[in-house]
């Protein structure tokens, strides 16, 4: 099944994306963290549980492990989880100290998704690891000279081809072609913020479709009259 996974700490955009749209999981990188939460004074772990309150516990919520050790990750990665209820995955960047801190933390239990992979080595290792995902940054990727769609769909083949169990984000995506393009190169889960979102939602031929309707239909029975006002 395809996830849209809201990639976000601002609160408000939770509340208000997941009012709207389908969405599947969310998830918070230290980059996004420290933009939203600057001048705030509110604490990663306070703005991670304001967050959880509003999606509920069931729905994954990807939170970054800190730490340049294998060890200091896996002892983040445990004080999140336990900080935060619910269905909370670790997200481990692709290195070497995070190659063994997926291991360790298979090994505990606790999911995992490998995040900043620029290669498809770099997804096999975090697969073979124990990775429940694997996060490619698609345009920065493309930004440095490479092609981040081809990437994430030769990571699926091979995943599909060796019965991998792991599933394929495509992250870091700018514009809604290149989400598009994600989807159509096999990804299973694509990050999104509000304003992807908004983009996806809408095309001006739908408006002017939708202007036109509500023309005719106001012509004949009049302006303001809906259906619920034609049954008893």
């Amino acid at each position: 099944m395809l996830e849209f996974c809201l990639d976000t700490g601002d609160l408000d955009m939770v509340r208000k994306a997941s009012k709207i749209y389908p969405l599947n999981c969310y998830s918070m990188n230290p980059s996004i963290a420290v933009r939203c939460l600057k001048g705030t004074g509110k604490s990663f772990i306070q703005n991670a549980l304001d967050i959880r309150e509003v999606i509920g516990e069931d729905v994954p919520f990807f939170l970054e492990a800190m730490g340049d050790t294998a060890e200091e990750m896996v002892e983040d990665a445990q004080a999140m989880v336990k900080a935060v209820p619910g269905n909370t995955l670790v997200k481990i960047a692709a290195c070497p100290e995070g190659f063994k801190a997926i291991r360790m933390l298979c090994e505990l239990e606790i999911p995992t998704s490998c995040t900043a992979i620029y290669t498809f080595n770099q997804a096999m290792l975090a697969a073979m690891a124990g990775a429940s995902y694997v996060a490619v940054y698609v345009s920065r990727l493309d930004k440095n000279g490479g092609n981040g769609i081809d990437v994430v769909r030769r990571i699926k083949q091979a995943f599909l081809g060796h019965d991998i169990s792991c599933v394929v984000s495509a992250a870091s995506l700018k514009t809604p072609l290149a989400l598009q393009e994600a989807i159509e190169a096999g990804a299973d889960n694509v990050t999104v913020d509000l304003d992807m979102l908004d983009a996806l939602a809408v095309h001006p031929m739908t408006q002017k479709t939708l202007e036109t309707f509500k023309s005719d239909w106001e012509g004949l029975f009049g302006k303001g009259i809906r259906i619920a006002n034609m049954v008893d």
